[in-house]
């Protein structure tokens, strides 16, 4: 065919599509003898066509029927024996009540737990040849109103290729069955949990001996899993300590459980002052939304602790650990590493370790717990929409967003530690995290001065530039309310108008600190709750209505979630030199032996902090885990 005859036809198409005399084609009324059932002329030959279908149809039910018999006599009895297996899980001496979707999560993951060799750093796990190439990653959209995407497991490097099961993804759309047994009286729910879970639980490294007083709420929040969630506020002119659950009291939940809630306040010396719960009402679309307040010696005083810590055990791990961690800063860093940076570059080099196996982490995340029939809705109270409306609100409700000047997020921990300074909040859990923040600083920036001797040689890396500004546009653009908002007016893009070579130089090294800090103690603050999720009566992720402890299924469904997500990662204390590319001036082996020497001597400071623990006066007088080096991992674990 011609040019001329295809521009002719493409002239023709336009003058169809425009109409006669290009003008579009006119306004018609309704036909007077419309043909609505569509039967003339050929309503005389439905019979015969309509008889060869029947018995067509018929036989191939007949064939369906003899295949499905031959699958039956030959798969049946393995199956039949299986379910009664599963079954027999329910009776003596386990009683453990649950469907047989957690039953298959439990066996698989006990499956590769037994599978699993723990990695470290070394080029056994991370050879440099296992790095791939620079490239578009295949990705698929999450469920529940987010606007994020996570790379398939396929993309991971260093021969981590380990894609979910079939039976991991198909799983999902098994139906869920409620098991309402509770614990007895003197039932002690850590020992059931650790009946059913032992083979699958980690290690515990904290130390509770005291759960329930008035002071072990204040440790809950001050040392424990608030710790990172402390605010203030004033009330009736006094300035109280507060950490708030309430946004979540909106939240719809399934029949039989209660609603989620509870801002718990404490005075200035840490001793609590009361709960005041907005979710202990029937939910209201009105505006009148019942607020049940709380204060020590009431009657509902120790119930009311119960449904605080429950709501924000819930907050944390759905909020500020799958979604903040995981989704968000984790899944966005390495996919923008991955798509913007080439194998050989000196800070994906740097960073491969902070990102090591996140692709499969939150891949895995992807297809068992962040979807529809997947063991997160399962194991919270919220019903489809109601989860779907906590990820949805996630953006605002992770620390540090809306603190920043006009409305914006705080990025960097130093600016945040200061902002809440400025608050009159300053704890031992901010003070340790500052310290680690800072380490990683200046390994970071020691070892970028190895390969970028000019400033302006990094402010003007293109592949640096990049991924940053992937980055942060992502970041921004998360929720899907932001789809509306102009595409130009983004952190990156506002600085590169405005900054100088030097202040290039130190954003870039921040951001990169702030990742390795987010993955390593900002992942441990919230993901590891080993501790809580073993004790449905200290803490639930849902709970009958009326009651102070979580049912049965509850329990080790929490137990199972988290162990699903604490398979070992490679340790902070590993050698990861082998990665470094030959540098350009100075010696990168010898920034990283700094850094490791400072990461043992903070890691000694926290020993001793916790060893004298006992001999401090009230509220200081608990350890704090999560910033001690020696036990953090150096990448996102599932």
């Amino acid at each position: 065919m011609s040019e001329a005859e295809k521009l002719l036809l493409v002239e023709e198409g336009r003058a169809v599509a425009r109409g006669p005399a290009g003008k579009g084609w006119p306004v018609m009324q309704p036909l007077e003898n419309p043909r609505t059932l569509f039967c003339f002329p050929w309503i005389f030959c439905v019979p015969l066509p309509g008889i060869a279908l029947y018995i067509l149809t018929g036989f191939s039910m007949w064939v369906l029927a003899q295949v499905l018999l031959v699958a039956f006599l030959i798969v049946g009895l393995p199956l039949c024996c299986c379910r009664v297996y599963l079954w027999f899980w329910g009776c003596w001496p386990f009683f453990w009540p649950t469907d047989v979707y957690e039953k298959i999560l439990y066996l698989a993951h006990f499956n590769s737990v037994r599978s699993h060799v723990p990695p470290n750093a070394g080029p056994e796990f991370m050879p440099v040849s296992g790095l791939k190439p620079r490239g578009e990653l295949a990705k698929g959209l999450l469920d529940y109103a987010l606007f994020l995407r996570v790379p398939f497991a396929t993309a991971e490097e260093f021969g981590n290729v380990d894609e979910p099961t079939f039976i991991e993804k198909a799983i999902s759309s098994l139906p869920e069955r409620e098991h309402f047994e509770t614990f007895g009286r003197d039932e002690n729910p850590v020992e059931f949990v650790m009946k059913q879970m032992s083979s699958i639980y980690p290690d515990i490294y904290q130390e509770w001996p005291d759960k329930l007083s008035d002071h072990a709420l204040a440790r809950f929040c001050l040392h424990g899993i608030g710790a990172h969630r402390v605010d203030t506020e004033v009330r009736d002119g006094q300035k109280l300590f507060v950490v708030r659950t309430n946004p979540l009291s909106i939240l719809p939940v399934n029949d039989g459980f209660e609603r989620y809630g509870g801002d718990a306040y404490f005075d200035q010396s840490w001793n609590p002052v009361m709960i005041v719960d907005s979710g202990m009402g029937p939910l209201r679309d009105d505006g009148t939304q019942k607020t049940v307040t709380t204060k020590p010696g009431d009657s509902g005083w120790e119930r009311a602790k119960f449904r605080f810590r429950s709501s924000l055990f819930t907050l944390v791990t759905l909020v500020d650990h799958l979604y903040d961690i995981h989704l968000q800063r984790a899944n966005l860093f390495v996919t923008a590493l991955r798509e913007q940076m080439s194998r050989d570059h000196p800070i994906r080099r740097f960073m491969a370790p902070f990102t090591y196996n996140t692709i499969f982490v939150n891949d895995n995340a992807f297809h068992n717990l962040i979807r529809e029939g997947g063991l997160g809705p399962r194991c919270f109270a919220l019903t489809e929409q109601g989860f779907a409306l906590a990820f949805a609100a996630a953006p605002s409700l992770v620390i540090g967003a809306g603190a920043g000047e006009g409305g914006k997020t705080i990025l960097f921990r130093p600016e945040y530690v200061e902002y809440l300074k400025k608050k009159g909040i300053d704890t031992v859990y901010w003070r340790q995290s500052l310290q680690l923040y800072d380490i990683f600083l200046r390994f970071v920036v020691g070892y970028l001065e190895c390969y970028y001797p000019k400033k302006e040689d990094l402010a003007n890396d293109p592949e640096m530039k990049a991924a940053a500004r992937q980055y942060f546009h992502q970041l921004e653009y998360v929720s899907p309310s932001m789809l509306g908002r102009p595409g130009n007016d983004h952190v990156l893009q506002q600085r590169e108008l405005t900054v100088t070579p030097d202040e290039a130089f130190m954003f870039y090294a921040k951001w990169l600190a702030q990742i390795m800090l987010d993955v390593t103690a900002g992942h441990e603050q919230a993901g590891a709750v080993e501790v809580y999720a073993q004790d449905a009566s200290w803490c639930a992720f849902r709970w009958g209505i009326g009651q102070s402890c979580g049912t049965k299924q509850t329990a080790t469904a929490t137990a199972l979630l988290m162990s699903f997500t604490n398979k070992k990662m490679p340790k902070l204390l590993d050698d990861w030199t082998h990665l470094f590319p030959p540098p350009i001036s100075g010696d990168p082996k010898a920034v990283f032996q700094k850094f490791q020497d400072e990461l043992v001597a903070m890691a000694s400071s926290c020993d001793a902090y916790n060893a004298a623990s006992s001999t401090r006066p009230y509220p200081e007088c608990f350890p704090m885990y999560v910033n001690n080096p020696k036990l953090l991992e150096v990448s996102v674990s599932l």
